[in-house]
């Protein structure tokens, strides 16, 4: 007797985030403003938080009702440090690592207690 062929188990639908063009598209639809209009606000945004977190601005962005960002500097960590892996045991040595800005977002209460 031939065995019965198992089936596949179905995967799981995978959802993916939007694209900038499905965003501007919905955001169009939800406000009643045409796409230019949606990329042109969308645009100014990111050219206010790029001026805020700039060298000139003051290293702080609030989106109400969205999100804070700061700008915090990374130090540089030189290299050529021996140490010891704690997994396998080997010993490595360090490279070094430029100084880098680095931008912290956190959102504000309302979406943490929502998606909690």
């Amino acid at each position: 007797m031939a065995k019965a062929a198992k089936a596949a188990p179905k995967k799981a639908a995978v959802k993916k985030a939007l694209t900038k063009s499905q965003l501007v598209g919905q955001l169009a639809d939800k406000t009643g403003l045409s796409k230019k209009d949606v990329e042109k606000v969308l645009g100014a945004i990111v050219d206010s938080v790029t001026e805020q977190l700039g060298t000139k601005g003051p290293g702080k962005f609030v989106f109400p009702g969205l999100a804070r960002m700061s700008l915090s500097r990374v130090a540089e960590r030189k290299g050529g440090e021996v140490k010891k892996n704690p997994l396998n045991g080997k010993e490595y040595t360090t490279k070094p690592r430029a100084a880098f800005n680095k931008v912290n977002i956190r959102p504000i209460k309302a979406i943490k207690t929502t998606l909690a």
